[in-house]
């Protein structure tokens, strides 16, 4: 079941996605094809425009190709899963007296107020930066002589707030609708929300919930900094632990590595661990002997360019080293023994499925921890009521849907 928000689709943020964009909607279903009966839900038609509205809207945003039969046949039948799901949650809500109602109304159009403000700042961020782009490159060409052209695209008269209304109603009426239509879609929208805010007003959180999920999330977002936003809301990690690094690698040579690799893609991690020990084995007397060179205090740089053999330490982009989060893309040994390091330590040999690494760390960063005060517990409970009450909301929607007479069309999509 998908997250009930998501059931409930937001046309507002899709708008501005567009409108920032520079998608155009094309409008290429006959009047016909969008009166197309694709489902019912107790008796309430959903009409094909409606799934060919928000597809467009999908597409636009994800660059969906219409040439991935099999994907766009995924996607029409999820919105469709969709559609249905918001139909019936809609009746419920409209059975319990939820309608939009003026209040509501007056929400949604502050809403699209609110979105018409930040489209006037995006056009006139863009128009900014195009003029200083226009600038630097007239300054450039002119070689300073101070005659840089007028940009004619960034007048200062220029009406960004008719603009960004009249670009509005261009998208509103790309999806079928008129700003009066939109008011009224997320007035609803309010109405089915408060109603489920009403049939879960009882989910609570318990404080040893909001401990349990700040030392499991403390745990992933130091250990996976990369994606930790899309696991939770909520920081806890504010700041992720980070290594510059540079160092000097003894490396097998590229057919072995080639091979060693082959060999893990093929799961044969044993046969793997036996070629590669054997080459370790012999290039450990060199390895060694730079070891004990960067042991007596001789000049690191100047070892790593004797005898270092990693192209990317020889290139600009690397100048001054990798710099690196827990889990970056690099050899787990070369990571594990990097994060052990102190700022200006240099490790043992390192061994990895390319050699021998001497690592050396010029700047090391530890985690920055946001403590377990009063409010982040209130952002974590949060988090986790909403959680909490979108699992009971889809738990509901199943409920309804065994009882609801549903009816679906897929061979009409």
């Amino acid at each position: 079941m998908k997250n009930w928000r998501k059931v409930l689709f937001s046309t507002l943020a899709v708008v501005l996605a567009v409108l920032v964009s520079g998608c155009n909607m094309v409008r290429v279903n006959e009047k016909k094809d969008r009166n197309i009966v694709v489902a019912s839900v107790n008796g309430e038609k959903i009409r094909k425009g409606k799934l060919l509205d928000q597809y467009q809207q999908y597409a636009a945003s994800y660059g969906v190709s219409d040439e991935d039969k099999d994907q766009v046949k995924s996607i029409k039948a999820n919105i469709l899963d969709g559609l249905i799901n918001q139909e019936l949650v809609r009746q419920k809500a409209e059975k319990a007296g939820y309608k939009a109602n003026d209040k509501n109304r007056a929400q949604a159009e502050k809403e699209y107020e609110q979105t018409v403000a930040d489209y006037v700042k995006s056009l006139q961020q863009k128009a900014e930066k195009d003029k200083a782009d226009k600038d630097k490159a007239n300054t450039d060409g002119k070689a300073g002589d101070g005659k840089a052209d007028k940009d004619q695209n960034t007048d200062q008269n220029v009406d960004y707030e008719k603009q960004a209304r009249a670009e509005m109603n261009q998208s509103l009426q790309s999806m079928h609708m008129t700003k009066k239509d939109y008011i009224e879609f997320v007035a609803e929208n309010i109405a089915i929300q408060d109603y489920l805010d009403e049939l879960t007003a009882d989910v609570s959180v318990k404080d040893k919930e909001i401990k349990d999920y700040y030392d499991q999330q403390l745990k992933i977002q130091k250990e996976t900094p990369t994606t930790a936003s899309y696991r939770s809301s909520v920081p806890i990690v504010t700041q992720p632990a980070s290594r510059r690094v540079k160092h000097i690698l003894i490396k097998f040579s590229d057919k072995d590595m080639k091979k060693i690799s082959e060999l893990r893609q093929a799961n044969k991690k044993e046969e793997a661990d036996k070629l590669r020990k054997k080459k370790l084995e012999e290039i450990k007397p060199k390895a060694d002997e730079v070891l004990a060179k960067v042991r007596a205090g001789e000049d690191f740089e100047a070892l790593m360019k004797k005898y270092g053999e990693d192209p990317g330490m020889k290139s600009e982009e690397n100048k001054d080293g990798y710099t690196m989060t827990r889990d970056a893309g690099m050899q787990p040994e070369f990571l594990k023994a990097s994060f052990q390091l102190k700022e200006g330590e240099t490790s043992e040999l390192v061994a990895t499925d390319n050699g021998y690494h001497i690592i050396k760390v010029y700047e090391a960063k530890e985690d920055v921890i946001a403590p377990l005060d009063d409010e982040k517990k209130e952002q974590i409970r949060t988090a986790l009521r909403s959680e909490k009450k979108n699992q009971e909301i889809d738990k509901k929607i199943q409920e309804w849907i065994k009882k609801a007479d549903i009816r679906k069309y897929e061979k009409r999509l």
